[in-house]
């Protein structure tokens, strides 16, 4: 028994100080966000689409430098919070709309949505902000 009780903490030690470590390294100053958003196209007489992605917290302000879109537009939404109880469009971007690299998105929670069209039964959205 007490050689169990010796590996275990043995172990514990080796697993929890690395942890612990990587938790107090300062997040490097080129490190940036990304926010991402997937549509796929549903079937049936309620077309029922399938919306994957990410919800990105922000608790300041971040810049987007950078979109890859495989779809002619996207709508980047505010996400419902306790604080934020109904979702509204922030920025929408696409072919054909104002290029949204450049602008800032304020603090708050914020999901992407890409658009399909009839030809595409899926569309990704991926945007990248510092």
């Amino acid at each position: 028994m007490r050689k169990f009780l010796t590996v275990m903490t043995l172990l514990a030690i080796v697993v929890m100080i690395p942890c612990a470590m990587a938790k107090d390294k300062p997040a490097a100053k080129d490190e940036g966000f990304t926010l991402w958003g997937k549509q796929i196209a549903g079937s049936g007489h309620a077309k029922n689409a399938k919306l994957e992605g990410d919800t990105l917290v922000l608790a300041a302000p971040a810049k987007i430098i950078s979109v890859k879109a495989d779809c002619d537009a996207y709508s980047i939404w505010s996400a419902v919070t306790p604080e934020n109880r109904q979702a509204k469009v922030v920025l929408s971007g696409g072919k054909g709309r104002k290029d949204i690299v450049g602008q800032t998105l304020q603090a708050g929670s914020y999901r992407v949505i890409p658009g399909l069209d009839d030809k595409k039964n899926t569309a990704m959205v991926t945007i990248t902000l510092k």
